[in-house]
């Protein structure tokens, strides 16, 4: 009993240190920066959107139709959140993305006029925030005064 003990003890050591120097590892190839670690550790699954032509093909996917040609500017996600802010990102963590892990960044937002949205006849717009080529949030919102502001995944697209 004891000699069993003793090797699930060694085999969870030896999985812990294994971890511990593949992370060590990681963090040597980006110079030991924690910013690049952190950023290399959190690259699974998130969706390239690199130009406006990227942008417009996802939009596509989710079933929206976009113009070609978006306005684009930089915007500074706070460092910290507002109540508003908070919301929005509810939002995000809704579809999938979190903002939050890019506050105090300066992001590329891409506006795009929606050509399939029933209904809206002031229009609507497709807002796609991307850092580093890589797309961490998206909403539609109407060009109405007072009107909405959703989530473009699963916004009945088409």
């Amino acid at each position: 009993m004891i000699t069993m003990a003793v090797r699930i003890r060694k085999r969870t050591l030896l999985t812990a240190l294994t971890a511990v120097v593949a992370f060590a590892a990681a963090a040597a190839l980006w110079g030991g920066k924690p910013a690049a670690t952190a950023a290399f550790l959190r690259r699974s699954g998130e969706i390239k959107c690199s130009s406006p032509e990227d942008g417009v093909q996802w939009l596509r996917e989710q079933g929206w139709e976009a113009e070609a040609s978006p306005s684009q500017m930089e915007v500074l996600i706070p460092a910290k959140f507002d109540q508003i802010y908070e919301s929005y990102n509810d939002i995000q963590k809704g579809q999938g993305f979190d903002i939050a892990r890019y506050q105090g960044e300066t992001v590329t937002k891409y506006t795009y006029l929606v050509k399939n949205y029933p209904g809206e006849p002031d229009g609507v717009a497709a807002n796609l925030l991307v850092y580093e080529g890589r797309l961490i949030g998206a909403d539609l919102c109407s060009l109405e005064l007072g009107g909405f502001l959703k989530g473009v995944k699963g916004a009945g697209g088409g």
